[in-house]
């Protein structure tokens, strides 16, 4: 994907001024089973933090980092919660939710208008800004939460919102791909629906990935 699609972003980056980036999601996002989290070695940071330190090594811009992801959230909560997010007026909003809607069976026309909805209302308070939306990685195929054809479905819906300013990190392939190489406890901290340090790292390369 091209780095075209995000060029306010780095306009700001390739001139080493300040970036506010904020995320938006679920347990995932707010770190859930990342070492750091659960007081294990080696503590690494979720994927997140990962994203704002990546983007001020690569480049040397201040990055303003704010994490407002709350676990067992979905896309209708989204909607409220970007409402304190908006008037923060970020640069780049990264929004991944999949998770819990999938669970809860939420249908993928609706999912993706919920998030159509929250790139709306960041944008009526700041047009510059850009998104990256996050296709969901994959639960469990034992827990009866799953389901797989969701997960697909919105990624399918966020490839078709991509354009400038918007990018999606495709992590419901990347991690298809994983698991052609490696069990799901191996890239899973609960064996069910969060990444731990290898899938959270994994997850901040393939969003560092789209910005270059």
């Amino acid at each position: 994907m091209s780095s075209k699609q995000l060029p306010a972003t780095m306009a700001k980056l390739n001139k080493k001024l300040s970036v506010k980036l904020v995320l938006l999601g679920d347990s995932i996002s707010a770190g859930a089973n990342a070492s750091v989290t659960t007081g294990a070695r080696p503590g690494m940071p979720p994927y997140g933090q990962l994203v704002a330190d990546g983007l001020q090594a690569r480049f040397g811009s201040p990055v303003e980092f704010k994490n407002f992801a709350v676990g067992g959230k979905a896309t209708p909560w989204g909607i409220e919660e970007i409402d304190k997010i908006a008037p923060l007026k970020p640069d780049l909003t990264i929004i991944a939710f999949g998770m819990n809607d999938a669970s809860g069976r939420t249908p993928a026309d609706v999912y993706a208008a919920n998030t159509k909805t929250m790139i709306d209302k960041v944008r009526a308070v700041n047009p510059a800004a850009e998104f990256v939306l996050v296709a969901t990685m994959e639960g469990n195929p034992e827990w009866s939460a799953t389901s797989e054809q969701h997960y697909l479905d919105y990624r399918e819906k966020l490839l078709g919102m991509a354009g400038e300013g918007v990018v999606v990190a495709d992590m419901t392939s990347v991690w298809r791909e994983l698991l052609k190489y490696k069990k799901f406890a191996d890239i899973t901290g609960n064996g069910v629906n969060h990444p731990n340090d290898f899938g959270h790292r994994a997850y901040a390369q393939v969003i560092l990935g789209l910005v270059k």
